[in-house]
């Protein structure tokens, strides 16, 4: 018979084991599912879970990452998470510990963004032919934004740090909202008349709501229809938008704007590329060795780091609230109910003592009925007493030897004359 194996492991270090294999293997990944049972703690953690037609994965995203996200989303709706596979001691649990999560699949904002840009592809407004260089000598720049945003303020910081001599006019206009696009095409309308060289339509980055304006139809045509070239600096490097492909120019940010006409005036935008290129080139292979060995140390670190034991003591904090709050409300419907028992029978004893001495005081009322005097006056009896009023007659040797005597009766009192007995 086969003997068991002499390596007996206590559940805490089986459960590190299989914690320490999951988290190396799956330290960095990806999971596409759908959000179910999305709960924040009061801590601001938040727990949930991912599943698909047959299977469930649970996952836990910290409050400081919750707030680099742009959107938290709901219940329900398809994402994809990144983060790592942990294990959740006190209940053996395996779960993604998220990192960030991005929306999968294509949204109806998204979906009018494509359709609209298939459209305007099909017309030719991207064609690279129909797009026209920035003139040699620029003197004159319109600048298309909201006059309180952040985007001016970097673009006219820019220009004024590196000393461009250009003359800027700026076309104030919203730049988010309903309103926003009709005010963006009235400016473009404008630009025949000022005698501009190169106009800059600008904004900061946002959500793709947020920099909606810049993909509607009219704008677009807009941009197309302006007889100066026309530079889209709309958003982060990473955003794109309709104004994009149909301007002359694309540039990345705001910021990034203003260094093109820097670069554009002072001629010294060959030498920057050049040198942007042959110092990316550098950098990505400098970044490269270095990414590899951060991975490794990261990994040596993240094993005997006290760091690594943070996640299980926050989730622990979490339960041990929870647990809490729980207990709290039981003991309130304890003492709730109590009170209300003690209340019954404090009703109960007042209503009893009510209707006991109620029959006392009945028995008292009678007693002094018995004994009022006009009672038994009405019985046919009366009270003598001097005619002063100063002595009661009880008897023929309290009747005084001269003057009349007082008698009351039931309905009224007389004086009499006493004879000789």
């Amino acid at each position: 018979m086969e003997s068991p194996s002499d390596v007996v492991f206590t559940v805490t270090q089986l459960t590190e084991e299989i914690s320490n294999l999951l988290s190396s293997e799956y330290r960095s990944i990806a999971v596409e599912g759908e959000i179910s049972g999305l709960k924040i703690a009061s801590s601001g953690h938040a727990y949930f879970s991912l599943k698909d037609e047959t299977s469930l994965l649970k996952a836990v995203m910290w409050r400081s990452r919750i707030a680099r996200q742009t959107e938290m989303p709901a219940d329900g709706q398809l994402v994809r998470a990144f983060g790592g596979i942990t294990i959740y001691p006190p209940r053996g649990e395996y779960q993604l510990d998220v990192q960030k999560i991005t929306q999968a699949g294509i949204g109806l904002l998204q979906q009018r963004f494509e359709e609209l840009k298939r459209k305007l592809e099909t017309e030719g407004l991207f064609d690279p032919d129909r797009k026209r260089e920035p003139p040699f000598r620029i003197k004159k720049v319109a600048v298309i934004t909201s006059p309180t945003g952040a985007a001016l303020r970097d673009f006219l910081r820019t220009l004024e740090h590196d000393g461009a001599p250009l003359e800027i006019l700026i076309l104030p206009t919203r730049v988010q909202g309903l309103e926003a696009a009709g005010e963006i095409v009235q400016a473009l309308q404008k630009i025949p008349r000022l005698g501009c060289d190169l106009v800059v339509v600008t904004r900061g980055g946002g959500s793709l709501e947020d920099l909606w304006s810049f993909n509607e139809e009219a704008v677009a045509r807009a941009i197309a229809a302006c007889p100066v070239p026309v530079v889209s600096a709309v958003g982060h490097e990473v955003d794109f938008t309709i104004a994009d492909f149909v301007a002359d120019i694309r540039v990345a940010t705001p910021t990034a704007a203003a260094q093109f006409l820097v670069d554009r005036v002072t001629g010294l935008h060959d030498l920057l590329e050049e040198l942007r290129e042959r110092l990316g080139e550098g950098m990505s292979d400098k970044l490269r060795d270095l990414k590899g060995e951060l991975e490794s140390c990261k990994h040596r670190l993240l094993a005997s780091s006290p760091l690594a034991a943070l996640p299980y003591h926050r989730q622990r904090v979490d339960d041990t609230t929870e647990r809490t709050i729980r207990a709290l409300k039981r003991r309130a419907e304890i003492a709730r109910s109590k009170v209300e028992d003690r209340k019954q029978r404090i009703a109960s004893l007042f209503q009893l003592n009510r209707v006991k001495w109620r029959g006392r005081v009945e028995a008292l009322e009678e007693h002094l009925a018995a004994l009022d005097p006009d009672a038994t006056l009405k019985r046919g009896y009366a009270l003598c007493e001097t005619a002063d009023g100063e002595r009661r007659i009880r008897a023929t040797a309290d009747v005084p030897k001269k003057g009349n005597v007082r008698v009351h009766l039931s309905d009224g009192d007389f004086e009499a004359t006493p004879v000789d007995l």
